[in-house]
């Protein structure tokens, strides 16, 4: 009970602030991704499957870049801003911390997802939702989320911190094959895919567009990033009074 509801306070610690400027959040999840979809569409071949590739490629891109920004921005924040001293002290558990942390960033992920879901039936793209999207954006931010944790803990400023934060993701996305396949791929790029989670993410999510459900691989390596970024990222934050 205890782990539970700490992990609600950390949430509404991050939350109860961002009410106040809701609009920023709905901005920062929208900003990006749409116009940047609907430029990529604009210029691709009339080919239902490209689309959806385009798609799947965005909602990767989305939701990294928001879990990304809002984990990363938190920790570095709450560390140099001594927040994070005073909830050690409370005592809250590293487990809480984390898990309230990733509901909150979560929401930005959510509207991500569901203003693109929709500008993309709007746009007329030919969809199939399957049951594996789901957990394929699961899987998707906890591996991001790991990954951030694990960067920022390096940072030795605020500065260097939210600027790491913001490169992950745009990097990882950028050398990863999401908005193609991996037979598109040139060399570089396709051997680079195969150690990117972003990669099997996109392959996940491009199938469960589809209408396909046969995408247990992808999320069984998914679940494998998931699982080791996560445990590198809770090792690495520094949970003690300093």
């Amino acid at each position: 009970m205890k782990f539970m509801s700490d992990a609600v306070s950390v949430f509404e610690i991050n939350l109860l602030p961002t009410l106040r400027q809701w609009y920023l959040m709905v901005l920062l999840a929208a900003a990006f991704p749409i116009p940047w979809f609907y430029v990529t569409k604009a210029i691709a071949p009339d080919d239902p499957a490209v689309v959806r590739r385009l798609l799947a490629g965005t909602l990767v891109f989305g939701v990294a870049m928001s879990i990304g920004m809002l984990v990363g921005q938190n920790a570095v924040a709450q560390r140099f801003m001594g927040n994070l001293k005073l909830l050690i002290t409370m005592p809250v558990s590293k487990g809480a911390y984390v898990l309230g942390t990733l509901a909150y960033s979560s929401i930005s992920g959510v509207i991500t997802v569901v203003m693109l879901l929709g500008f993309g039936f709007a746009s007329g793209v030919d969809v199939n939702i399957t049951w594996g999207l789901i957990p394929s954006l699961f899987l998707t931010v906890l591996t991001m989320a790991g990954l951030t944790m694990f960067v920022v803990s390096f940072a030795p400023t605020l500065q260097a911190g939210n600027i790491s934060t913001a490169l992950l993701a745009l990097v990882l996305a950028a050398l990863s094959p999401v908005y193609f396949t991996m037979e598109q791929a040139p060399l570089l790029l396709k051997a680079l895919g195969y150690v990117s989670p972003l990669r099997y993410a996109a392959d996940g999510i491009t199938k469960s567009l589809s209408g396909r459900t046969d995408i247990l691989v992808e999320l069984a390596v998914l679940a494998g990033f998931a699982l080791v970024s996560m445990s590198l990222g809770l090792w690495r934050l520094p949970w003690r009074e300093e």
